[in-house]
């Protein structure tokens, strides 16, 4: 699954990120696989937001740990139950 379902749901993402290597043979610099796991609390046609927690405080702009992925980034996205 590559869509993302609806928003309060539990997901496994899978996606590409960048990498930044120093001193490093070419052949070695490529973006690398990597998956995070949340909430889904915001999605946008250019890229979605995963929460891993959220204080409890009222209002409209939570605050809270938040991990935004590019959605071309994204190869796989898994629901959680």
């Amino acid at each position: 699954m590559k869509r993302f379902p609806k928003i309060s749901t539990r997901v496994h993402v899978e996606w590409m990120d960048c990498a930044g290597y120093v001193n490093a043979p070419l052949s070695l610099a490529k973006p690398l696989p990597c998956w995070s796991e949340g909430i889904l609390v915001k999605k946008t046609k250019d890229y979605v937001v995963l929460a891993s927690s959220q204080y409890r405080d009222e209002g409209d702009d939570p605050t809270g740990d938040y991990t935004a992925i590019p959605s071309v980034w994204v190869k796989n996205v898994r629901v959680l139950k």
